[in-house]
């Protein structure tokens, strides 16, 4: 006899899975694809197309925040056809736009739709609809999602070339209004601890500590500090990683296959180590996305060849991938699920410092005429956060608190 509830988890996986792919697919991975017919068409500048997307970024980054309370007061069903809505909205007035101030407006709006719909609510709802493999759901749902990075650009390619970035806001917005209707459909808030639909869930542990409190502890720093800043290097990596393979003697291709290659790998990362996570000690996982992060950026630095481009590409990815499923899991596990989508929340809003670091990391190469040592000196950085993420325990359950269940 089926569980009960066992066919609605699996349609909730899916809405939230599509939901990730489809903005991680349609904002920051093809938007610089769509800019640049659209900066030839309507004759922006540069500076004025790139403004675009660092609006985007900061309405994603500034209303981060609010995923948590609106899952805690309105459910998860809500947050989503809430997100499919706000996305579409900014796709048609995109559409329309003839000036900048109406396209800076739609992409405030898929800023907004983005930080709604990403990874807060799925991972609030998974670990709530799968509570003794939440790690594993958890990584297959960031490895679905992250797919939509890889496979976007050369849709998004086509679709320009044969009808128009007009018909590609369109399509979008067919493809949100859509997305809208399945997530009224198809998701469901997690049953209650203890009704016949809620599973084998482990048993709370007593008094949550409060938001506050888990805001000052060590463990939520050493998650942030390792959230943080491998964003801001995926950033670097962006914003100055082709510019500096070039410079080493790279072509211009192979510097594009070099970032394909380590979203590809990071993308897969997040599905095997979610799987790794309910084996062994995330932490394990954690520690070792740092240090492969860090190596990739280290040889980054002098990848003068083809071989040294492919191990740092590969290393980076593992590291990125393995990062971003390790410290979701392990703010879940140390601060339940309530409060620990409540921190990622907060931990999103902090990455919008990560935001500086192209910037200052072109003033300083502008300086001293490489990147070399930039991508060098971050990479050894990693490793004082890696020993601090392996000196890390478990915080001390506060009586209540119901987290994830340590691995077996």
């Amino acid at each position: 006899m089926q569980e009960p509830g066992t066919t609605r988890r699996w349609w909730v996986l899916a809405a939230v899975s599509l939901m990730f792919f489809f903005v991680t697919g349609s904002t920051f991975t093809s938007l610089g694809i769509v800019l640049f017919t659209m900066a030839g068409e309507l004759h922006w500048s540069m500076a004025e197309a790139g403004a675009s997307f660092s609006v985007l970024g900061i309405a994603c980054c500034l209303a981060s925040p609010l995923p948590a309370p609106l899952l805690r007061r309105f459910g998860g069903r809500a947050t989503l056809f809430a997100a499919a809505l706000t996305l579409a909205c900014g796709f048609a007035l995109a559409s329309t736009a003839h000036g900048l101030a109406s396209f800076y407006v739609a992409m405030a709006l898929l800023g907004t739709g983005f930080a709604l719909g990403a990874n807060i609510p799925g991972v609030f709802l998974l670990a709530g609809w799968f509570p003794r493999s939440a790690a594993r759901m958890i990584g297959l749902y960031l490895m679905l999602g992250a797919f939509g990075g890889v496979l976007a650009p050369p849709l998004v390619q086509h679709v320009l070339a044969t009808w128009g970035w007009r018909a590609h806001w369109l399509a979008m917005l067919a493809c949100a209004a859509s997305l809208a209707l399945f997530c009224l459909a198809a998701v469901a808030d997690p049953p209650a601890a203890g009704s016949p639909d809620a599973g084998k869930a482990p048993a709370p542990a007593g008094p949550a500590r409060s938001y506050r409190q888990a805001l000052a502890s060590p463990q939520f720093a050493v998650l942030a500090l390792a959230m943080v800043y491998t964003q801001a290097t995926i950033s670097l990596m962006s914003s100055a990683g082709v510019a500096h393979l070039t410079r080493l003697g790279a072509t211009a291709e192979f510097a594009a296959l070099m970032l394909s290659l380590q979203a590809l790998v990071a993308t897969l990362a997040q599905g095997l180590a979610g799987a790794l996570a309910e084996r062994v000690d995330p932490r394990i996982a954690l520690c070792v996305g740092l240090v492969a992060h860090g190596v990739g950026l280290f040889v980054l630095g002098g990848a003068s060849t083809h071989a040294l481009g492919y191990l740092a590409a590969s290393a980076f990815g593992l590291g990125w991938g393995c990062v971003y499923l390790a410290v979701t899991v392990l703010m879940l596990r140390y601060f339940g699920r309530e409060r620990g989508t409540a921190l990622m929340s907060t931990v999103w809003l902090l990455t919008g410092l990560a935001g500086a670091g192209p910037a200052l990391a072109g003033l300083l190469a502008d300086r001293i005429g490489s990147f070399a040592p930039i991508f060098e000196g971050c990479g050894l950085l990693l490793a004082p956060i890696a020993l601090a993420a392996l000196a890390m325990r478990a915080p001390r359950p506060a009586p209540g608190a119901a987290a994830l269940p340590a691995a077996a």
